[in-house]
């Protein structure tokens, strides 16, 4: 009896490692072209400015970066520890067609980041994991944000100032983004990984 449910219980882990190959293998592609090809699906911003000093900034922009966001958390809950490598893997063959320089330090770390915070909210309830992603997107801009500064602008208080005011339209847009899209996208994993835990229980039995 003790050797079935062995056999049992390997077989089902067997399982479950093939199948979270096979879904970081497809978060990692959805991100990819997602990055490189779909940006330009994306609508235009609305025309409404923030005026600072003697200059003009935008106070709404849209970008991708709710795409991997979502991927990044989605990987640290559903794949474990081991999600960290879907957001660098994004990163690192996106980043091949885009290119960039130092600021990559701060977008790959953010977003490896965010999958780790993912992680954490593995055996939490859904809406902590989804409490859990707001808070991320915003350390992420955090510390994205300081690294611009570190790289563009003037190492004063001013400068740190100009540099997050600026930061304020993608803010805006990453929290509204994620907002709308985090629980959109994680809810099939979600029904999933309870089916597979029910599913692993009854055959357990």
């Amino acid at each position: 009896m003790n050797r079935e449910i062995n056999i049992k219980v390997k077989s089902i882990s067997d399982k479950m490692k093939a199948n979270k190959t096979l879904l970081a293998l497809g978060l990692i592609a959805t991100g990819v072209i997602s990055r490189i090809w779909l940006r330009g699906l994306l609508p235009a911003a609305p025309h409404f400015y923030l005026h600072f000093g003697n200059a003009s900034y935008p106070i709404f922009m849209i970008d991708m970066f709710f795409v991997v966001a979502a991927l990044s958390l989605i990987a640290g809950r559903y794949l474990g520890k081991y999600g960290i490598v879907v957001p660098l893997s994004i990163m690192a063959i996106s980043d091949i067609y885009f290119g960039g320089g130092a600021i990559l330090l701060f977008t790959w770390t953010g977003f490896a980041m965010m999958a780790l915070i993912g992680y954490a909210s593995k055996n939490k309830s859904f809406s902590t994991y989804f409490g859990y992603g707001i808070l991320s997107v915003i350390a992420y801009d955090i510390w994205t944000n300081f690294g611009s500064w570190l790289g563009w602008y003037p190492h004063t208080i001013n400068g740190f100032i100009l540099c997050y005011t600026v930061a304020i339209p993608f803010m805006l847009w990453h929290l509204l983004s994620t907002i709308i899209a985090l629980p959109l996208a994680s809810l099939p994993f979600e029904y999933a990984k309870e089916h597979a835990m029910e599913e692993a229980m009854t055959e357990a039995m």
